[in-house]
């Protein structure tokens, strides 16, 4: 899927979708464009897309299925403007819903010096409410469905422009000759002037197949740490089980904190087989937790596979042990560092909990929900582990102690019930999503 060029004497249309980190392109930005380029005759010519590095939070996860971890390595839209903008030269812009990808596409061009010119533009939504009949809804899936077009990974930038140059096509396909209006568009397409360009830059497309290959074939740096362990089955496990809690609670085991880990383990005269032990009891804990209320939500079951992965257990086994552990007794961790009545916390991103429900919880809980971090913060709970949010970020520069969504949940059951603890006395204060 490289990037194709364009000559000179060719024109046609180019589908454009965007994923972003939310709905106003005035703060929010792009992380994935995609562009499937048409013929005038609407026949697929070529296609090209790439995840974009925000430099922010991540945005809506749940939505467009883009983690942080995903964009690590990814361009900045800056670095692809230049490639997305002969993509586009000459052509007839199309999106579903235009409006939405149009205004993006010129507040990222804005950034790097340019303006999007005023090609022509048509929308697939609007067009399908002329030839297909009886919409329940114009949304990309109900026009789908309708024209009978394959639309399998929804809210993903490649799958949704291919969906919309397919109805796209479908449209061209109901006349005998290009309708007259289509023939304007293309016209006035050509000599839309698209200059001047954004500055060339170093850019290499990264895609989410691509990325997801590079994470699979990536081998947890846990799994080197046992690989240097003596062989035997000794070793003080508690004492690990206590590190390692500490250094798994949000999710990320970085190279300092391995280099700490395995001389830890060496200090406790750690084996690879007592190491091993360790690694399946802390999945034992996790899946004890998950279960504390009777259900394992699919976040919770998320969140066990990805500690399996950091700590190189074979998911099908992770799975077993979340299953066996359905009837086993939860214990409170004496290893974990607990949290107190009136600590600070703070939120940031996007978690599967809506903010208001688990700002509630913390707050019935004793905790002091702030909307800002600072050297006061005792906590930041972040729905992504490698966001790159401003409290995120500040809170690694503090050295502020961060863990995820489901960390949090179980440290609050470890917490004295409510009545036990004092309440606050301040005013709650709302606190924005981010």
């Amino acid at each position: 899927m490289g990037l194709f060029t364009r000559q000179a004497d060719v024109t046609g249309f180019a589908v454009v979708d965007l994923e972003t980190t939310g709905l106003y392109p005035s703060t929010d930005r792009v992380v994935e464009v995609a562009v499937v380029q048409l013929d005038q005759d609407a026949e697929i010519t070529g296609e090209f897309c790439t995840l974009i590095d925000p430099r922010r939070d991540i945005g809506p996860t749940r939505i467009h299925g883009i983690k942080a971890a995903d964009v690590i390595g990814a361009p900045a839209f800056a670095a692809a403007a230049a490639a997305v903008w002969q993509l586009l030269t000459g052509r007839v812009l199309v999106a579903h819903n235009a409006i939405f990808d149009v205004r993006f596409l010129d507040a990222e061009f804005s950034r790097c010096g340019v303006r999007l010119p005023p090609p022509p533009v048509m929308c697939t939504m609007q067009l399908a409410s002329h030839y297909l009949r009886d919409l329940p809804a114009r949304s990309l899936t109900a026009c789908c469905d309708a024209a009978g077009v394959s639309l399998s990974q929804h809210h993903s930038a490649l799958h949704d422009a291919r969906a919309a140059a397919q109805l796209l096509a479908r449209f061209r396909a109901a006349h005998r000759r290009l309708p007259g209006s289509w023939e304007v568009a293309l016209a006035r397409a050509v000599s839309a002037a698209w200059v001047p360009s954004p500055p060339q830059g170093q850019f290499r497309a990264v895609t989410r197949d691509q990325q997801m290959l590079r994470r699979a074939s990536q081998r947890p740096l846990l799994a080197g740490l046992v690989d240097r362990l003596p062989r035997g089955s000794g070793g003080d496990i508690d004492a690990y089980l206590g590190v390692l809690d500490r250094i798994l609670e949000d999710r990320i085991v970085t190279g300092d904190e391995l280099a700490s880990l395995t001389a830890l383990a060496l200090d406790f005269g750690l084996t690879r087989d007592a190491a091993g032990q360790a690694h399946r009891q802390y999945l034992k804990h996790v899946s004890a937790a998950a279960w504390q209320d009777r259900e394992v939500t699919d976040a919770e079951r998320a969140d066990l596979l990805e500690v399996s992965r950091l700590l190189s257990v074979p998911a099908p086994e992770a799975l077993a042990i979340l299953e066996n552990a359905c009837e086993a007794p939860r214990q409170p961790r004496a290893t974990a560092a607990t949290l107190h009545a009136r600590d600070r916390v703070v939120f940031t991103g996007d978690m599967n909990m809506s903010r208001a429900e688990i700002e509630a919880l913390a707050t019935a809980a004793g905790l002091h929900v702030t909307s800002s971090v600072s050297a006061r913060t005792t906590l930041v709970i972040a729905a992504d582990p490698y966001s790159q949010s401003g409290k995120a970020s500040l809170a690694r520069k503090l050295g502020t102690r961060m863990v995820t969504e489901q960390v949090f949940l179980h440290m609050l059951d470890d917490m004295q019930p409510a009545e036990q603890v004092t309440t606050p006395t301040w005013p709650a204060r709302p606190t924005p999503a981010g």
